[in-house]
């Protein structure tokens, strides 16, 4: 049996105690306050993850992470905000398929390209959308809809709640997996989209599940078709598009935490292992999965790996439908 001298016995109680004792890098890092860029405004689902995660990590790191709102350009300016900051680990940004990989592909002023100008260190969180039919729609399926649609093209009219939204995305992404076509009604956002779907000015929307949850909860409409690789575990009932219209058919809204290019490995490695553990806490968990949202635990490889599929998925599918932002 090894006997720890006393000294040593004691330093090592003390970072049992304190945790924040091993959540440093190499060169001491963090030193000092992190910022946490949100490029949306104050009161959305990604900043309200932005603050529970930002809560929990300063903790763990023993240095605060304050979350710093940045909004503009659907998230494209306080993203690209952060490709100038220094790489040293103290600006990261909440990273989401919008910012990093949708606008980049529709938008010509966005310079940034998502996978040459970041460090990708980990995913938070993703989130299906879910193809609501309003009240009176005749079909119950999924496979009713592109009966319908293929009898009588551009028939059914689809709510679009803003061009490059996730749901514009997802339509866009049904579309081609089916080899249909729909008459796109543009709105200014999902409550208005959901009000008029709720009377029937409209046939179908697709809207992220935290939104479509309260309304299938209360019977006013109907959940046709979920768009995550895996059923959501709210609406176990409901298929996945993968299931039902083509297997890559699948568009969810995603999270997820990078710097600017260049971060150090040790440091990105650091901040992964620890946002990892933050992700693990039952009560953030449950708190997310009341919303429809599932935590996504990953390397930095694996993160790095998703977001460039993404990159390249959505890069693909808005060239083919020759999408472009408004």
């Amino acid at each position: 049996m090894h006997h720890i001298p006393r000294r040593a016995a004691c330093a090592l109680l003390a970072a049992l105690a304190c945790g924040a004792a091993w959540s440093q890098a190499p060169g001491g890092y963090p030193a000092k306050t992190i910022t946490l860029v949100v490029p949306f405004p104050a009161g959305g689902h990604t900043d309200a993850i932005a603050r529970m995660v930002a809560e929990q990590l300063g903790k763990r790191l023993g240095q605060p992470v304050v979350v710093d709102n940045r909004p503009g350009v659907n998230g494209s300016l306080g993203t690209d905000a952060v490709t100038r900051a220094a790489p040293d680990g103290y600006t990261l940004v909440m990273s989401g398929v919008g910012a990093h990989a949708i606008n980049p592909a529709m938008n010509p002023n966005v310079k940034y390209d998502a996978r040459r100008d970041f460090t990708h260190i980990a995913l938070l969180t993703r989130s299906p959308n879910v193809l609501l039919a309003s009240p009176g729609f005749k079909g119950t399926r999924i496979q009713d809809v592109v009966a319908l649609s293929k009898a009588a093209p551009r028939s059914l009219n689809f709510a679009l709640t803003g061009i490059g939204s996730s749901g514009h995305l997802a339509m866009e992404l049904l579309k081609q997996a089916a080899g249909v076509d729909f008459n796109a009604v543009p709105y200014k956002g999902d409550a208005p989209a959901t009000v008029d779907l709720l009377g029937g000015q409209v046939d179908l929307l697709f809207v992220n599940s935290v939104v479509a949850l309260p309304h299938i909860k209360a019977g006013k409409l109907r959940p046709l078709v979920v768009t995550g690789a895996t059923r959501n575990p709210m609406l176990p009932d409901v298929p996945t598009m993968a299931e039902t219209v083509h297997p890559g058919a699948v568009a969810e809204s995603w999270t997820g935490v990078a710097g600017p290019a260049g971060v150090p490995a040790a440091v990105a490695e650091l901040l992964n292992r620890e946002i990892n553990a933050v992700l693990a806490m039952p009560e953030l968990k449950d708190k997310l999965a009341a919303s429809g949202t599932t935590v996504m635990p990953s390397s930095v490889a694996e993160t790095r790996a998703f977001v460039h599929s993404e990159v390249e998925k959505w890069g693909g599918v808005i060239k083919a439908g020759n999408m472009r932002a408004e």
